[in-house]
């Protein structure tokens, strides 16, 4: 599992892209700002220079396509304690402060 781990975040340097594998300390939604907040636990890791100055956390839009989708599993995760890897898009898209979820995955 380990091998696998490093393997994947090899591939998402090599991609451009960040990961944050980490169990969920708690999760905001924001309606003022459609926005979900996720915190991992240890904070963001290898954030790009526009994140933090609002707190250490990753969001995305629930404007997106799958937005439901991505909320019902984070939820999942944080009420098991599941660890989650967070790919990132390395920037500030849907919220100037905080990198934004491009995709995730759920392990045991």
């Amino acid at each position: 599992m380990k091998i696998l781990i490093g393997l994947l975040f090899t591939i998402f340097a090599f991609d451009g892209v960040a990961a944050t594998t980490a169990k969920i300390e708690r999760i905001l939604i924001y309606e003022q700002g459609d926005l979900v907040y996720v915190y991992p636990e240890g904070g963001v890791k290898n954030p790009p220079a526009c994140h933090g100055s609002n707190g250490d956390y990753l969001s995305f839009r629930m404007s997106r396509p799958m937005a439901k989708e991505y909320l019902s599993v984070l939820m999942m995760a944080f009420v098991a304690q599941k660890t989650v890897i967070f790919t990132t898009e390395q920037k500030c898209v849907d919220q100037s402060v905080s990198d934004t979820i491009r995709y995730f995955s759920v392990i045991r």
